[in-house]
């Protein structure tokens, strides 16, 4: 399905906001039929919980809000995942080494 241009949806939205939705459900489902079938299940349960934060939203502003926090909580688990994986680690002891040992040379020495 292609996807509507901004001022379409929103004209859409304005005009008839029960054929937005119908269509905003059909985009929703299509993005997560076209994803990787091991990301498919966890797509359908964060669609689930954003359907339900809008549902219980007093108002859309507020469904809005809702939604942002949980992506800003989601990005900051991110960046502290990847934080913790880049701190320098201690490089390991070797087990074995071998001492070279070096003479002077006599023209050094004076």
């Amino acid at each position: 399905m292609n996807m509507p241009t901004f001022d379409e949806l929103r004209e859409l939205a304005q005009r008839d906001p029960e054929g937005f939705e119908i269509l905003r459900a059909e985009l929703i489902e299509d993005c997560i039929r076209q994803s990787s079938g091991r990301n498919r299940r966890r797509l359908r349960g964060l669609q689930f919980v954003i359907e339900a934060r809008r549902r219980i939203a007093s108002t859309p502003m507020r469904a809005l809000l809702d939604i942002q926090a949980m992506m800003f909580d989601s990005l900051l688990g991110l960046q502290r995942t990847l934080l913790s994986q880049q701190r320098p680690t201690e490089p390991p002891a070797p087990t074995r080494v071998r001492v070279l040992h070096f003479r002077r040379s006599r023209s050094s020495v004076d």
